[in-house]
């Protein structure tokens, strides 16, 4: 009976050993993971395209050097309008604003056709230019929100967007290198400064937004992007 007993408490002594050395090694690979631009970022036709044209800029960026910042949530009450699908006129509403979004340049659609982000550099009636604009639909609303903005005193310009999935969508950000977040930086665009980039990774579903930084390099903000 005592055998009996002792085989059956070094059975689950085992087991246990072995749950926690699977749950300690997956926590650690996760961590890892979380703490690199996640692959299926940088194998995306948006992300190669968009690093490509920046290397013909003369900006070498390479996807293993990006670092994870920071992660937020992104939907914020006084940012987001939220309307029922079936309420009097939002359908056609919603139908039109796809509609004219698609013929203005900086902007992303969704695999879905049914979402987009609007980043231009401008103001767009209550979005500022250092403004994200997300519209989409989501089950039977539509979603109205400014889920990105960026310090305009830091030269900041959100340059390009693409989704991944009708859940998830990139977004990267020029921006004056200030890694302490301390006094703030004055440069003229015009002058060469140490700028990085970040990559925004935005979960709709899980109300998430991973932030990846770029190693600093020099840039003359004015050139590289001449519409800024």
């Amino acid at each position: 009976m005592i055998k009996k007993l002792i085989s059956i408490i070094l059975t689950i002594l085992i087991f246990a050993l072995v749950s926690l050395t699977v749950f300690l090694n997956y926590r650690q690979q996760f961590s890892i993971d979380r703490s690199k631009l996640p692959s299926k970022v940088e194998a995306s036709e948006g992300f190669q395209k968009w690093i490509t044209n920046l290397r013909n800029k003369g900006i070498k960026l390479e996807a293993d050097e990006f670092r994870l910042l920071e992660e937020n949530e992104i939907y914020n009450t006084k940012w987001l309008k939220i309307y029922s699908i079936d309420a009097p006129g939002i359908k056609d509403t919603f139908e039109k604003t796809l509609k004219d979004q698609h013929v203005v340049k900086q902007s992303a659609f969704s695999p879905s056709e049914r979402e987009f982000i609007d980043y231009r550099h401008e103001q767009r009636e209550d979005f500022l230019p250092n403004e994200i604009r997300y519209y989409g639909r989501m089950d039977d609303n539509v979603l109205d929100a400014r889920l990105l903005n960026c310090d305009v005193s830091a030269n900041c310009y959100f340059d390009r967007a693409y989704f991944l999935s009708n859940e998830l969508f990139v977004v990267s950000e020029f921006v004056l290198n200030n890694p302490l977040n301390k006094d703030k930086i004055i440069c003229d665009i015009a002058v060469k400064c140490e700028y990085v980039v970040k990559i925004h990774v935005v979960d709709l579903i899980n109300n998430s937004r991973l932030v990846y930084v770029s190693k600093p390099f020099n840039l003359v903000l004015s050139e590289a992007i001449p519409n800024f």
